[in-house]
């Protein structure tokens, strides 16, 4: 005998299903779990393995996990999209090919595991239960390895031009961390050489490295020093023609924008015959579908000068000892950076 099915429905619980769905919390509970599950692809191994061919288990697809979450991991990006079965085993489908291109992966990384630890613990920021820079830090190598393989596909062609422009042979990045921005110039301008400056030894040494493997350790050389005490600076960073700091100025727009006027006024008198001081500045252009809100949130959140339109940095560009000569931006690059070309007046 079949068991009778009795199934119950109410005006009341079908109205608050309705605007459940309405919501858009189911898209928006499937997008974080599927950010979750595709960087797991990736750092967990498995993405790797299938683009070494690896197709199934039996294969070792799953060499390094657990195998029974693996499983389970892959059936659920089916499920999503981001793979499909055929009937040797697994292969990503065209929108996981997007989904796991550098770039889409180099956003997703910022955002994640950059600053990842801070969006965890947002309501202990927004309550004071905990302070930025105290108790709560973003992570500083991933950042800079991701915003490298952004600024590598949208904006150090720009930079280059524009050093290229004014005749600069050797430019000084100031803020250089892994050097991959020094390196990237190097392999695209063979008559470039270059210094680079950060306060952090560990980041030196990985430019180092970098510079090494790439093949122009021979073109550039790498120092320790604070971006923001150029009085202290190694004696070689005096040899550059052309100086550069990207991402960075802003931040100082914490402590008022005079701040930044000082700083930009001592860069002037570091490198009296420097050719250019090139600023790159993000702008925030607040189009949802480029993350602009999410670019905001997190410079808010980590205590940084919140990036500003160009119109306000001419301004303060007016009150030192710098003319602005020209603005470079290139539309459809993420996060939109304009460059500001400076000179003394």
């Amino acid at each position: 005998m079949e068991p009778e099915f009795v199934e119950f429905r109410d005006g009341e619980q079908l109205a608050a299903w309705q605007d459940f769905q309405l919501s858009g919390m189911p898209d928006m509970i499937s997008l974080m779990n599927l950010c979750h599950a595709i960087f797991a692809l990736v750092d967990g191994g498995i993405l790797d393995n299938l683009r070494a061919g690896k197709k199934s288990p039996d294969e070792g697809l799953l060499d390094g996990t657990v195998e029974k979450i693996g499983a389970g991991l892959l059936d659920y990006l089916v499920l999503r999209g981001v793979l499909e079965r055929r009937a040797d085993g697994f292969a990503l489908t065209r929108k996981g090919e997007l989904l796991t291109g550098e770039v889409p992966l180099a956003r997703l990384g910022v955002y994640l595991e950059s600053y990842g630890p801070v969006m965890s613990r947002l309501r202990e920021l927004l309550t004071g239960e905990a302070v930025y820079g105290e108790d709560v830090q973003r992570n500083g190598g991933p950042l800079g390895k991701h915003s490298a393989t952004m600024f590598s596909a949208f904006h150090t062609p720009v930079l280059v031009e524009a050093m290229r422009g004014r005749g600069v042979r050797t430019m000084l990045d100031i803020g250089c961390g892994g050097g991959s921005l020094l390196v990237d110039a190097c392999k695209r301008d063979p008559g470039l050489t270059g210094i680079g400056l950060d306060i952090d030894a560990d980041a030196i040494a990985e430019a180092q490295r970098l510079a090494a493997r790439e093949g122009v350790d021979d073109r550039l050389e790498f120092v320790v020093g604070d971006a923001f005490a150029p009085q202290d600076w190694p004696a070689v960073c005096g040899t550059a023609d052309g100086l550069c700091i990207v991402s960075a100025l802003h931040e100082l727009f914490r402590d008022g924008e005079q701040a930044v006027v000082d700083m930009l006024d001592a860069y002037r008198k570091a490198l009296p015959e420097q050719k250019i001081l090139l600023v790159g500045e993000p702008e925030i252009k607040y189009v949802p579908r480029d993350n602009d809100d999410d670019f905001y949130l997190v410079h808010v959140l980590t205590d940084q000068g919140i990036p500003r339109q160009r119109g306000e940095w001419l301004e303060v560009f007016g009150k030192t000892e710098l003319e602005c000569r020209r603005v470079y931006s290139r539309p459809g690059a993420g996060p939109p950076v304009c460059f500001y070309d400076l000179a003394p007046r």
